[in-house]
């Protein structure tokens, strides 16, 4: 009896580190860092932010 619940114990406890690991590797946006809004390049010109185009996701209209 003690090895079935060691056993679904540590099958848990994998599953749960399988699915910690991926919530982790989804986080974040692919690229490098990008300035604060108001940060401002060398000299006194101020920082115009380039629009990015939207690219639809299937769950865009559950975010909506």
């Amino acid at each position: 009896m003690f090895l079935r619940t060691a056993k679904a114990i540590n099958i848990l406890a994998g599953l749960a580190l399988v699915l910690a690991a991926l919530s982790l590797t989804a986080c974040g946006v692919k690229g490098p860092l990008e300035a604060p809004p108001e940060a401002q390049t060398e000299g006194d010109a101020p920082v115009v932010k380039e629009e990015k185009p939207h690219r639809g996701f299937i769950l865009d209209g559950l975010l909506n």
